[in-house]
């Protein structure tokens, strides 16, 4: 008789593993994560997933919305973008930034002058984060017409100087 329960209660937790590994299969392949991120598939979301995540009501996204002005005696931070064609697949891009410091470990939190991170945006949509100067982009989507890079914040406010935020735009000619 105990053998039989010993057995039965193993069964029992072998299948509630994999009823919990089956739980997390179903929800990775819904994009569902449990860090309060959604994940974006493939190497750029389409643009209805874009548009969720942009329009997602959070005090973090709202933060993207919310200049941050340089003081008069911080120096500007300043910003180039460079693109060109990687030689396997893709595009490379080259930031070089002035009076600036990635500093990706402080991500999140409050502000420092001159350190935060830039965001990447093609044709007006976030694509990603940069946290530092290189960054490899797999695909730029057919008839996108610009991308633009800005510096923010720690707590991902752009910086802004005289009304305009602080960025670097490259027009994009049949880059794809």
């Amino acid at each position: 008789m105990r053998q039989i329960d010993l057995r039965f209660l193993g069964l029992c937790a072998i299948g509630a593993l994999f009823s919990g590994l089956l739980g997390f299969m179903i929800a990775a392949g819904n994009n569902v994560t449990f860090d309060g991120h959604e994940r974006l598939a493939g190497p750029l979301a389409s643009h209805s997933e874009l548009s969720n995540l942009r329009t997602h009501s959070s005090n973090h996204e709202k933060m993207h919305d919310t200049p941050l002005h340089i003081a008069k005696n911080i120096p500007l931070p300043t910003i180039t973008a460079k693109l060109e064609k990687d030689p396997v697949s893709g595009f490379n891009l080259n930031l070089e930034t002035g009076n600036f410091t990635f500093a990706p470990a402080l991500s999140g939190r409050e502000h420092k002058d001159g350190m935060g991170h830039a965001h990447l945006y093609i044709d007006g949509q976030k694509i990603a984060r940069l946290y530092g100067n290189w960054f490899h982009i797999s695909e730029i989507p057919k008839g996108a017409k610009s991308l633009e890079i800005t510096l923010n914040s720690n707590d991902h406010r752009p910086f802004f100087a005289n009304n305009v935020v602080i960025s670097s735009i490259i027009a994009l000619e049949n880059e794809s």
